[in-house]
């Protein structure tokens, strides 16, 4: 059946729908896409398309759910909550998908997959980040967090628009140095 989960029709259509839509992404910023381009890129009918999504900012919403969702599961696998881990399992996924990382993860998409990824890492840091600074209160340790998120983002984005050039490990350290201080 048609719209059935893991049905092959389902899943070509998808995919087609979501390679057309990433090579647009790469051409154009995503409030200038229309669903007729993603439909002619894709060689589509615009029914197939409505059938799985409202309009581009739907498909990319659904596209940074699943990447939020992978990187969620593969943080979780790994059982250990110390920051260089969370870091090297989100670094590590991020090179598993880099073209698709590229896309989502720049500025002119405005995605939120790292920010999510990173407010849901807030719990599971925020006791050794209470460790680490006993007298802040709640206030003062959410304004810190705030300020490593940002700035893990923006490394992060910086580093996936330079083509990667350095070394993740690298780019962790400098990471875990900025959570230091």
């Amino acid at each position: 059946m048609v719209g059935i989960k893991g049905n092959r029709r389902t899943l070509y259509s998808k995919k087609v729908i979501i390679d057309a839509f990433l090579k647009l992404l790469q051409e154009k910023n995503l409030n200038k896409i229309t669903v007729t381009d993603i439909c002619k890129e894709a060689d589509i009918n615009r029914g197939t398309f409505y059938s799985y999504y409202n309009d581009p900012f739907d498909l990319m919403r659904s596209i940074e759910e699943e990447m939020a969702e992978k990187m969620m599961s593969t943080i979780n696998i790994s059982g250990d909550e110390s920051i260089n881990n969370i870091l090297s399992d989100i670094f590590k996924l991020i090179l598993e998908n880099t073209e698709l990382c590229k896309i989502i993860f720049n500025e002119k998409n405005g995605s939120n997959v790292l920010n999510t990824i990173l407010k849901s890492a807030y719990e599971r840091t925020m006791e050794e980040q209470k460790k680490r600074f006993p007298h802040a209160n709640e206030t003062q340790l959410e304004y810190f967090f705030t300020y490593i998120t940002g700035g893990t983002i923006e490394i992060v984005r910086k580093w996936i628009n330079d083509d990667m050039k350095l070394p993740s490990d690298d780019v962790i350290r400098i990471l875990e140095t900025m959570y230091m201080t």
